[in-house]
């Protein structure tokens, strides 16, 4: 068994592809990849990392019994989950040591061919400030313009924005029909970064203007004293009371919520006669 990390460098940069490297340090072994700046097919930017990465690993020869660390960063969300769903031994991890020597050395070398002095470098990790130092070499003259990633293509679908989850204990009002959303309902949230502040909007799901892509809720039908009430499976920010059992449900703990002739009942989940098992939404 080999144990194989995955890394990437440049993704905080507005100029030049980001680097992506499948490296082994025992046997030392390395693979790495560039992330186009612009594509026509219509993917996201993880659909491509997932497509370079797997290029790289059929090189490599990985197999599922090999232990591969990936990277925690949203570039690699797709093959966080292309790895699970086909049973590989994996985990994220934070990178050091060689792979991400690598990529760092990768992506100096691209700016370097480029024409970026050489003797200006990364110190202490302190990217911000070596980016910002890229993108205004890149900006101060137009025929650079060319190393610019392709923001458009890089985009998220607006639908990754917007999120099915249960309401919690506070009641909220539909940013749509303006009518309050029941707490522990189904709803859909929506998170916008507005010039740095974060904007969070909420609808009923029926009056979402978006598709979510993301779901977090999780609904239950449960058989309650010979009545059928639906509900949703999520915590509470306060202790609540179990309607079977009448004992304490602490704050934090996961339980089930429904509504019977409008009145919310809670009940443990080892207390629920469930007619059917947890789906989501």
């Amino acid at each position: 068994m080999r144990t194989w990390y995955v890394e990437d460098a440049g993704g905080g940069c507005r100029a030049f592809s980001e680097v992506l490297v499948l490296v082994s340090e025992k046997p030392r072994e390395i693979y790495t990849a560039l992330v186009p700046l612009t594509w026509e097919t219509g993917q996201t930017l993880e659909e491509v990392v997932l497509e370079l990465v797997l290029e790289m690993m059929t090189r490599a020869g990985v197999t599922r019994e090999d232990q591969i660390l990936v990277c925690s960063g949203n570039i690699f969300h797709d093959l966080h989950r292309y790895l699970q769903e086909n049973h590989y031994n994996w985990s994220t991890a934070r990178m050091e040591g060689l792979a991400h020597e690598i990529a760092e050395q990768v992506f100096f070398e691209q700016i370097v061919r480029a024409g970026f002095p050489s003797y200006i470098k990364l110190n202490s990790r302190n990217y911000r400030e070596f980016y910002q130092m890229v993108e205004k070499w890149v900006l101060e003259n137009k025929s650079r313009l060319k190393y610019l990633k392709d923001r458009r293509v890089r985009q998220k679908p607006i639908g990754h924005k917007y999120c099915y989850k249960a309401n919690r204990s506070r009641p909220r009002h539909c940013s749509r029909c303006h009518k309050t959303i029941l707490p522990f309902t189904p709803m859909v949230e929506c998170r916008i970064n507005n010039r740095g502040k974060k904007i969070h909007r909420y609808y009923h799901p029926a009056c979402s203007p978006v598709q979510p892509l993301k779901n977090k809720l999780v609904t239950m039908e449960a058989t309650l004293d010979e009545h059928p009430v639906g509900g949703v499976i999520t915590r509470s920010n306060r202790e609540e009371r179990c309607a079977l059992c009448q004992l304490p449900i602490p704050a934090g703990q996961t339980a089930f919520f429904g509504y019977h002739n409008g009145q919310l009942l809670t009940v443990h989940l080892f207390c629920l006669n469930a007619s059917h098992t947890p789906a989501g939404a």
